[in-house]
C-alpha cells in the first residue's frame, strides 16, 4: 500500500495543503506545535474515519472555519484508490471513496492500513487493560473488517444491557427483573463475545509468534517474549462455546447488577506478556517494555503482510527520539518495504544515513516545504 498525495483544506492548522509523497521514505521535521502530528493525524483518519487524538472530530476543523477536508490518493494491489472526508464543526464527517458516499465506517476500512507507533504506545504494557483492548480492537478492525462489524454489535448490546442493570442497582425491587429481555441481551452477548474472543485469539496467537521472534533478534538471543490474551469467560474454541458463555453470563446476573455494570466479557479481557517465563508488567525493566511495544508494531506489519498481501503503512509519530539508538538502527533496518512517514524535532545522522533516498519535509506554522537535501 502506498499513499500517494494528500490534500488539506482548513484541517488543524492547514489553511490549503497539497503534497505527493515519496513511496518509500517521508520525513518531516520541525519544531514542536508547528503542525507534524497533524499530518500524521490526516493520514489516520483517512483509514479509520478518526483520530487518535480526539474523540471530538470537530477539533480537526481550522479554528473560525466551519468545515475541514482531507482527500488521499492510495495505490493498493495495483489499483488507486481515492478517500475524501469532510468534517463539520458539530463533529460530523461526510465520507467517500471513489466519489461514492461511504455509510459504514467498516466499508472504509482496508482501503488503506496504516500502523502507528507514537511514544504513548511504548506505555502500552504497564498502561490500562483498557488501552490493550483498544490496540487489539484498533488492529484487527483493519485487517479484520468484519471484526469490526462483530465488535460494533457487540458494544450496542452490552450498553443495552448496562443501561437495564443500571436501572436495577437503582431500585429497592432488583431481585424482580424482566428476564426475557436480560436473555436477549445475555445470547447476543455470548453470539458476539464468542466471535470477538476468537478472532483476538487468533490474532494475539500471531501477535506472540512474531513479536517474538523480533524480540529474540533485538536481544541477541537473550530474552523470549510470549504474549497470551486472557478472557474473563468461559471459552472453548467450538460451538458449545456459545453456549457455555451464555450460561457464564446468566450465573453472573446477581454480581452485575450488584457492581451496575455487566462485570464478565470481552470487553474485560486483556493481555499478558512474559519475558523468559516472568510478567514484564510487574518485572520487566522500562528497556524490556519499550522493546516489546517496538517488537509488536514490527510484528503488526509482517501480520498485515500474510493476512493483505501486501504492506501497511508505518507512521512514527516523535516516537525515535524515545529509543535509544540501537533500538532506532534496527527499526528503521527491518522496514525496506513499508512506506514510511516519520516526523522529529531532529533525526540522528546515523538514521538519516540509513534512510536516504527519501523526501525531507520541513514542517513551519501550517507550511510544509519540500527539501532537497537532508
Amino acid at each position: 500500500m502506498r499513499i500517494n498525495n494528500i490534500l488539506l483544506q482548513n484541517f488543524r492548522n492547514y489553511s490549503n495543503l497539497e503534497l505527493t509523497f515519496n513511496e518509500h521514505r517521508n520525513i518531516i521535521v520541525g519544531e514542536n506545535a508547528q503542525g507534524k502530528t497533524n499530518l500524521i493525524e490526516a493520514i489516520y483518519l483517512s483509514a479509520f474515519s478518526k483520530s487518535f487524538r480526539t474523540n471530538n472530530a470537530g477539533d480537526m476543523v481550522k479554528f473560525g472555519e466551519e468545515r475541514g477536508r482531507v482527500n488521499v490518493d492510495i495505490n493498493s494491489e495495483d489499483m488507486d484508490k481515492n478517500i475524501d472526508i469532510s468534517i463539520l464543526t458539530n463533529g460530523r464527517k461526510m465520507i467517500k471513496k471513489d466519489g461514492k458516499a461511504v455509510r459504514r465506517t467498516a466499508d472504509l476500512l482496508n482501503n488503506i492500513v496504516v500502523i502507528i507507533f507514537s511514544p504513548d504506545d511504548l506505555r502500552i504494557i504497564k498502561d490500562s487493560p483498557e488501552r490493550r483492548r483498544a490496540y487489539i480492537n484498533r488492529e484487527l478492525s483493519q485487517i479484520r473488517p468484519k471484526y469490526y462489524d462483530v465488535l460494533k454489535n457487540y458494544s450496542d448490546v452490552l450498553k443495552q444491557k448496562n443501561s437495564l442493570i443500571k436501572g436495577l442497582s437503582n431500585s429497592q425491587y432488583s431481585r424482580t427483573y424482566n428476564t426475557d429481555m436480560m436473555d436477549v441481551y445475555d445470547r447476543q452477548l455470548a453470539d458476539y463475545g464468542y466471535e470477538l474472543i476468537r478472532y483476538r485469539k487468533e490474532f494475539v496467537d500471531m501477535l506472540s509468534e512474531e513479536a517474538g521472534e523480533i524480540m529474540s533478534a533485538i536481544s541477541g538471543g537473550k530474552e523470549d517474549l510470549k504474549i497470551e490474551y486472557k478472557t474473563s469467560c468461559d471459552y472453548i474454541s467450538a460451538p458449545e462455546g456459545r453456549e457455555i458463555m451464555f450460561k457464564q453470563l446468566y450465573h453472573n446476573r446477581q454480581k452485575d447488577i450488584y457492581a451496575g455494570f455487566a462485570t464478565l466479557g470481552p470487553h474485560r479481557d486483556d493481555l499478558e506478556f512474559y519475558i523468559n517465563g516472568t510478567d514484564a508488567k510487574k518485572y520487566g525493566s522500562q528497556g524490556q517494555q519499550r522493546t516489546i511495544a517496538l517488537s509488536l508494531k514490527l510484528a503488526e506489519i509482517r501480520i498485515a503482510k500474510q493476512i493483505l498481501d501486501e504492506y501497511p503503512v508505518l507512521l512514527l509519530d516523535d516516537v525515535l527520539s524515545e529509543l535509544d539508538l540501537d533500538r532506532q538502527r534496527f527499526l528503521v533496518n527491518q522496514i525496506d518495504d513499508v512506506q514510511l512517514f516519520i516526523t522529529s524535532a531532529e533525526l540522528n545522522d546515523e538514521v538519516i544515513e540509513t534512510l536516504q533516498g527519501g523526501t525531507l519535509f520541513r514542517v513551519e506554522e501550517g507550511t510544509i516545504t519540500k527539501v532537497d537535501k537532508y
